[in-house]
């Protein structure tokens, strides 16, 4: 009976000590895969747009940042932004990040889409041919207009400014060429203007800025239009920005311009999503012809939900391990990091609660002979039965064997010790109910 006790005893404090361990696993495991990720890929697919034109730079200027991290880029070309955006929405096609103006395509809430905030100006750059100067929308009636071919963000605009000027009507033709194939039109003269979005920067605007063939509109409503079109901005090309010895441009060019955003999935990995967010700086943190150092890239003009963690990049910066250690390496300590602490809540309590574990799991072993030696001790005192005393001190000699028997620490012999003593009491208690007779 005794071995039987001790037995169930130890089974009891091991099943409550595996139950632990079982417990703390599972919970680290629900942890890792809730609210960490494993490591990044190492590629990713990048929605540009059309052929040489600024979105294609752009990504090209990110596959090499990212290319020194080991991550490969695939810049997948597209016609523009309108496009990229529904390349994203659509969770079949493998588009993870895309180049987006303004707030096209109005991302929603539900969205499985966030936005890493704005890039730079792409202004919108109306070419034309003629002798006389242009300075408004409305004077394009009649004419032969390039606005863009289907799924680009400058149709979208295009159509919504032609419009509102009042010039999409007959006999005013509109055209859905591309960039390259408009500017060839209005060279050859089979166009008579180009409606185009894209960086001052392009090698195809300046080619066209250069041109003694071709004028830029200049437009004297810029800031009424940008009253009108909120994803619009009223941004100034000044006098002899593009080139100071020949003064190109001549005067002050007046212009419409969205920004270009940054948009991800939200189940990029944050990882990915740190590294694109430091190349961005590196790319567009610079001055350009339209623009400030240090204005882009920002958080203005944002309608879209904006990414957790570009909030926290532009507000306190990246994580400083990232600065240290090699991208890999970083990422590692990251994730683990992440890891410890949840662990950390669960194991320092247990830490706390091991020395009382450990003194229970010692007395536990002795405590059910306490309880075994009380309930014989009142049995001796309340009944005093003579012809039980054989009995009682076979019952005894068995609890003595037991207890003789426990394996504890030697910080807990003094106990032991004293249920010897209590053992050996009952027992001179037991021989003091035997008459003398019997002796």
């Amino acid at each position: 009976m005794g071995r039987q006790k001790i037995r169930q005893l130890t089974l009891s404090g091991w099943s409550i000590l595996f139950s632990a361990i079982v417990l703390l696993i599972i919970l680290s495991g629900w942890v890792t895969y809730r609210f960490l990720k494993p490591f990044p890929p190492k590629t990713l697919t990048l929605a540009t747009g059309y052929p040489g034109g600024t979105y294609e730079g752009f990504g090209e200027r990110y596959q090499k940042a990212l290319a020194r991290e080991g991550i490969h880029v695939n810049l997948k070309r597209t016609s523009g932004a309108v496009e990229n955006l529904k390349l994203l929405k659509d969770r079949t096609q493998q588009v993870d990040i895309g180049f987006v103006q303004g707030t096209l395509g109005a991302i929603e809430e539900t969205s499985n889409l966030v936005s890493l905030g704005s890039l730079a100006y792409t202004p919108l750059w109306i070419f034309y041919r003629g002798k006389e100067s242009l300075d408004d929308l409305s004077q394009l009636q009649g004419l032969r207009i390039a606005i863009g071919p289907e799924g680009s963000g400058v149709r979208k605009f295009a159509l919504e400014l032609l419009k509102a000027a009042g010039v999409t009507a007959p006999p005013t033709v509109l055209l859905d060429l591309s960039f390259d194939e408009a500017q060839k039109a209005l060279l050859e003269g089979r166009l008579d203007v180009l409606m185009t979005f894209s960086a001052a920067e392009n090698p195809m605007v300046l080619e066209c800025f250069k041109s003694r063939d071709l004028k830029i509109l200049s437009l004297k409503q810029a800031e009424a239009y940008s009253r009108r079109f909120q994803d619009l901005s009223h941004v100034v090309l000044p006098r002899g920005v593009i080139d100071l010895g020949n003064q190109i441009p001549s005067s002050d060019i007046h212009l419409l311009s969205p920004t270009t955003n940054l948009i991800i999935r939200k189940d990029l990995h944050p990882a990915l999503v740190y590294l694109i967010l430091r190349s961005s700086v590196d790319i567009h943190g610079g001055a350009g012809l339209v623009n400030k150092a240090g204005e882009f890239p920002s958080l203005g003009k944002q309608d879209d939900p904006i990414s957790d963690q570009a909030q926290r990049y532009y507000k306190s910066g990246g994580s400083w391990i990232y600065a240290y250690l090699p991208f890999w390496a970083a990422t590692f300590v990251e994730r683990l990091t992440l890891l410890l602490i949840p662990l950390g809540v669960i194991i320092l309590p247990l830490i706390g609660i091991a020395p009382w574990v450990y003194t229970w799991r010692n007395r536990s072993r002795y405590y059910p002979w306490y309880r075994e030696l009380r309930k014989l001790e009142k049995e001796i005192m309340e009944n005093k039965p003579v012809d039980r005393i054989t009995e009682y001190e076979s019952r005894l000699d068995e609890i003595e064997e037991a207890v003789r028997r426990i394996r504890t620490s030697v910080a807990f012999y003094d106990e032991l010790f004293i249920l010897n003593e209590h053992i050996r009491s009952v027992r001179l208690k037991l021989r003091d109910q035997i008459p003398p007779s019997s002796c």
